[in-house]
């Protein structure tokens, strides 16, 4: 069944790939037209596509604390009883699970011994998550100063603004060179794009062939 699927789905997959760039190298044609012929139309399409999108205000988000704790900590008999049934639940139905099944969709990529190592791993790391809620579990109920000791040392607040800052940073390098020789690129990107467009065309002819 699996297979089946895979042979079914497969050639869809690339017939909409090869649709997709046969429809990028008709506008991209388009474009290069309009730029060898200097067209006001092709330069307002650059202006109007070259827009600043805050990357920095999107991800803000994320980049802020969310203090849950306080709200969580209001009932800890609840909270800790609940991560401790879930745990122990889960802990007791994996001892006997078999998770081959669950990974066939990988089969025919992946050997048997393959899958069998990735099941196996994928149980232990199960069972160790769980373990470890089990323990917060019944450190919420009997131990909240240990808890709290912990919590010293784990709860540590990262941000990513420094690492993403690049990306807040506009380079118009190509896009200046380009409106600089707007002939040459367009008779280029012109090029290109019917050679692209008549590979993408023959390709999908052989597929429905």
């Amino acid at each position: 069944m699996n297979n089946l699927l895979s042979q079914a789905s497969y050639p869809v997959f690339l017939y909409m790939t090869l649709l997709f760039f046969l429809i990028a190298s008709v506008f991209s044609f388009l474009v290069g037209i309009g730029l060898a012929f200097r067209s006001r139309r092709a330069i307002r399409l650059f202006d109007a596509m070259n827009r600043w999108i805050s990357v920095r205000k999107m991800i803000k988000p994320l980049t802020m604390q969310h203090e849950v704790e306080p709200t969580l900590m209001k009932q800890p008999i609840w909270l800790g009883t609940t991560i401790l049934v879930g745990a122990a639940t889960a802990l007791y139905l994996l001892q006997d699970v078999d998770l081959r099944p669950s990974l066939l969709l990988f089969d025919g990529s992946l050997t048997p011994l393959e899958l069998g190592g990735i099941a196996d791993n994928l149980k232990t790391f199960l069972l160790i998550g769980n373990a470890l809620c089990l323990l917060v579990g019944l450190s919420i109920l009997f131990f909240p100063r240990a808890l709290t000791v912990v919590e010293r040392y784990t709860d540590h607040w990262y941000t990513v603004r420094r690492n993403t800052r690049v990306l807040d940073v506009m380079h118009m390098e190509v896009d200046s060179w380009v409106l600089k020789h707007p002939t040459s690129v367009g008779i280029t990107m012109s090029l290109l794009s019917v050679s692209l467009g008549m590979m993408m065309y023959s390709l999908i002819q052989n597929l429905l062939g």
